[in-house]
């Protein structure tokens, strides 16, 4: 692996997963995440989920689990405890109509997307309504996953800039302030993302009366993840293990390793196939779904502005490479063969790790993992 820091790109070699320091070379350790809370079981009452959509964790250590077939927030205690449930489906005071995140505030408060009823809907620590902050929102984010920031919420947005051709919508970076007296500007988003290369790893189908769009699975696409500063993770191309940290002072760390390819079995496509047809006929074509796996599967920054980087290991499961700010490579943390898909909710608070986890019946659970160093 090497790392690239500064304006300069000042250069320093790490070989395989091990750093050079002093003339001495210290191995990367490995972690582990060992479950430590499984929660969800059961055909029906607050433990029965279909499509948990948020993960937040209070300062006590009460776990909000949003689950958006019902539209309503459960609230389970550190042991696993049942609580209560915060809103409802609906368009009035504390009710949603389609949320897409929850996520604490750093003043205590719980912060709903609601994209429905274009507004915020807030929450006090408890779970009580306490106001509704009315928004514009340019696009749905699918699942809201904001940094959180002294006195803002730092998240992607756009804005409506005149240009030559007329009004043109731009991607910013915003923030939210907490207090609801206004949005603040950011940035504008690093280019990272290929038209082309997005266009490539998307099934287009087009009809007369609509145009429909299907990730394909495995295919090569930008993966990009920001921080609460607004500095930005982002890698251009999925198989290559090449990640460029872009900070809001033009200063530039960049991390590569190089990885064996991983090959698609011909038992993963076959699963594939079967699952996107058993939805209906689609028409796509399925020799499009590449021969090998993305060296990078999604980037995550946590709450200490840690990046993690999801990848896959034939030998051992699920891995996520951690990476300091600074681009050191802290360690390599095994998951094993635990199921979760890869945009599913996935929140991290010190060394817990919170994440959907999928039984054999790919029935959703939300598990608790502790880092083991």
């Amino acid at each position: 692996m090497r790392v690239f820091i500064g304006r300069r790109l000042a250069v320093a070699s790490l070989l395989a997963a091990s750093l050079a320091c002093g003339g001495e070379e210290v191995t990367t350790p490995t972690w582990s995440l060992r479950e430590t809370l499984r929660i969800g079981s059961g055909d029906e009452g607050p433990t029965s989920f279909s499509w948990v959509k948020g993960i937040a964790v209070d300062s006590i250590g009460r776990i909000f689990i949003y689950e958006h077939s019902t539209q309503d927030i459960r609230v389970f205690g550190p042991d696993g405890a049942f609580l209560k449930t915060v809103g409802r489906r609906g368009a009035g005071p504390g009710e949603l109509g389609n949320a897409e995140g929850i996520v604490f505030a750093d003043n205590g408060e719980l912060w709903v997307r609601d994209a429905a009823n274009g507004r915020f809907a807030v929450f006090n620590a408890d779970g009580d309504f306490r106001h509704a902050w009315p928004a514009s929102f340019c696009w749905s984010q699918g699942t809201w996953m904001p940094k959180v920031a002294p006195g803002r919420l730092v998240d992607f947005d756009c804005v409506v800039r005149p240009g030559a051709a007329g009004a043109e919508r731009q991607t910013v970076l915003v923030g939210y302030r907490t207090d609801r007296s206004g949005v603040d500007t950011i940035r504008t988003r690093p280019e990272c993302d290929v038209e082309n290369l997005a266009e490539a790893a998307t099934w287009i189908t087009r009809s007369a009366n609509s145009t429909s769009y299907r990730r394909i699975p495995y295919a090569p696409r930008a993966e990009s993840a920001y921080g609460p500063s607004g500095e930005e993770w982002c890698a251009s191309n999925s198989t290559r293990y090449d990640i460029v940290r872009l900070g809001l002072n033009g200063d530039t760390v960049r991390v590569t390793r190089s990885l064996p390819p991983i090959p698609v079995t011909a038992g993963e496509r076959d699963s594939l196939i079967a699952d996107i047809d058993s939805r209906g006929p689609t028409g796509v074509d399925f020799s499009r779904i590449p021969q090998v796996k993305p060296a990078i599967e999604r980037l995550v920054v946590d709450d200490e502005g840690r990046l993690w980087v999801r990848r896959s290991d034939p030998s051992v499961g699920l891995v996520f490479d951690l990476i300091a700010p600074d681009g050191e490579m802290l360690a390599t943390v095994t998951l094993g063969r635990i199921r979760t898909n890869v945009w599913s909710p996935f929140v991290v608070r010190g060394d817990d790790v919170y994440l959907v986890v999928l039984d054999e019946d790919d029935v959703p659970q939300v598990g608790r993992f502790t880092l083991q160093r």
